[in-house]
C-alpha cells in the first residue's frame, strides 16, 4: 500500500486506496451485502494497510455507521475516520438537505454514538444546503472543533465558489467528488445535478490549496470492472437500478467505452479494476480513492491496485479511448 499526505491535513496518513463504506451490511441497498461478511471486509482492509474509511449517516440509513462501529472495535486508532452530515430523511427514506446549526450537531452526536468513538477525524458536509446560511453551518462546525468532537472539516459535491466562501469562515481540508475514467466532468449523479466539474475545476483547486481530493464511485458503481455488457440490468433490490446512467442509450455508450478499454488492460497485463484504480492513484491531485467492497477478497484486490504503475503508453492509450468516446 502507498500513502499520501496533504498540506491541509499534515498529520493524516492517507492510504491511496480508501474504503467507501456505503455498501456495508444488509441495510445498504447493495445486492449481496450482509453484516458478517462486511465486518470481515473491514478487518481485511485494515490488514491490507487501508487507513482511510469514509461513511455517512444516510448510508444504509444509520446501518453503515452502526456496522462500522461494531467492526472497528480496538482497531479504531489505526484508521483515519470520516463521516458526513447534512442529509436527513423521512419514513419513506426520501432525503432532504439540512445544514442548520442544530442538525449538524445532532448528526455528529449520532455518528459518534453509532461509530463508538469520541471524535471524527474528518466531518464532511454531504451536499450543499443553499437554504441555510454558511455562517450558521460554520458556527456549528466551530463548536464541534472546539469540543474536539471533529478534527477537520471537508465538503462533498460543493461548487468551487461555495467551498471558497465556507473556507473564509472555517478551515476546509478536503473535497470529495464524483470522479472516475468515464465521469471526469459529468453534470449529475443519480440524476442529482452537480455544481462542479471534477477534472477541470476541483482537481486543480485542491492541488493549489493543499487540500485532499477524495474521488467517490471510482469504478462507476462496478461498470469499470468490465463485468457488465450492454444487456446487463440491475434488479430493484440493487441501488444501482436508481442510477439512470446505468440504463438506456447512455449506458450502452459507457459500455462501448469500457469494451475499448479492455484490450488496453490486457496489453498491460492487469485487470480493468486495477487499471481504473491505478489511473486515479497516479493523479497527483488524488489523495485517497474511495472503493466500496462487499467481501474480503474484493477489498484485498482493490488495495493491490495501489502498487500498480501505469506506463506512459497505457495512459496515452486510455486518453485516446476517452477522447474518441467524448468522455
Amino acid at each position: 500500500m502507498k500513502y499520501k499526505t496533504v498540506a491541509a491535513l499534515p498529520h493524516a496518513r492517507f492510504s491511496t486506496i480508501g474504503f467507501g463504506c456505503w455498501s456495508l451490511g444488509a441495510q445498504s441497498g447493495w445486492r449481496n451485502s450482509n453484516d458478517e461478511e462486511s465486518i470481515a471486509t473491514v478487518h481485511k482492509a485494515i490488514d491490507c494497510g487501508v487507513t482511510f474509511f469514509d461513511t455517512a449517516p444516510v448510508y444504509g440509513f444509520h446501518g453503515s455507521e452502526t456496522l462500522l462501529g461494531r467492526a472497528l472495535g480496538e482497531r479504531r486508532d489505526r484508521i483515519f475516520l470520516a463521516s458526513k452530515c447534512g442529509l436527513l430523511w423521512d419514513d419513506s427514506h426520501t432525503t432532504r438537505r439540512d445544514l442548520s446549526h442544530d442538525a449538524v450537531i445532532a448528526d455528529v452526536e449520532g455518528s459518534l454514538s453509532r461509530l463508538r468513538t469520541d471524535h471524527l477525524d474528518l466531518l464532511q458536509l454531504h451536499w450543499p444546503d443553499h437554504a441555510t446560511p454558511l455562517e450558521e453551518t460554520a458556527r456549528a462546525l466551530h463548536h464541534l472543533l472546539d469540543q474536539g468532537k471533529i478534527r477537520a472539516v471537508g465538503v462533498t459535491n460543493y461548487s468551487v465558489a461555495d467551498t471558497l466562501a465556507l473556507a473564509k469562515l472555517v478551515p476546509v481540508s478536503s473535497y470529495q467528488g464524483l470522479y472516475n475514467m468515464l465521469e471526469r466532468n459529468t453534470d449529475s449523479y443519480h440524476d442529482i445535478p452537480l455544481e462542479y466539474e471534477a477534472e477541470r475545476e476541483i482537481l486543480p483547486f485542491c492541488l493549489e490549496n493543499g487540500m485532499a481530493f477524495l474521488p467517490y464511485s471510482p469504478l462507476f458503481q462496478g461498470l469499470l470492472t468490465g463485468r457488465f455488457n450492454a444487456d446487463s440490468k440491475f434488479g430493484s433490490d440493487d441501488i444501482r437500478s436508481a442510477n439512470p446512467k446505468l440504463a438506456g442509450n447512455g449506458y450502452r455508450r459507457y459500455v462501448a467505452a469500457v469494451d475499448d478499454l479492455k484490450p488496453i488492460a490486457e496489453a498491460a497485463g492487469i485487470s480493468m479494476t486495477h487499471m481504473a484504480l491505478a489511473w486515479l492513484c497516479q493523479n497527483p491531485a488524488v489523495t485517497s480513492v474511495l472503493c466500496g467492497a462487499h467481501r474480503p477478497d474484493q477489498i484485498a484486490d482493490n488495495a493491490a491496485a495501489a502498487d500498480v504503475v501505469l506506463s506512459e503508453r497505457t495512459l496515452n492509450d486510455i486518453k485516446e479511448v476517452l477522447e474518441r468516446h467524448d468522455l
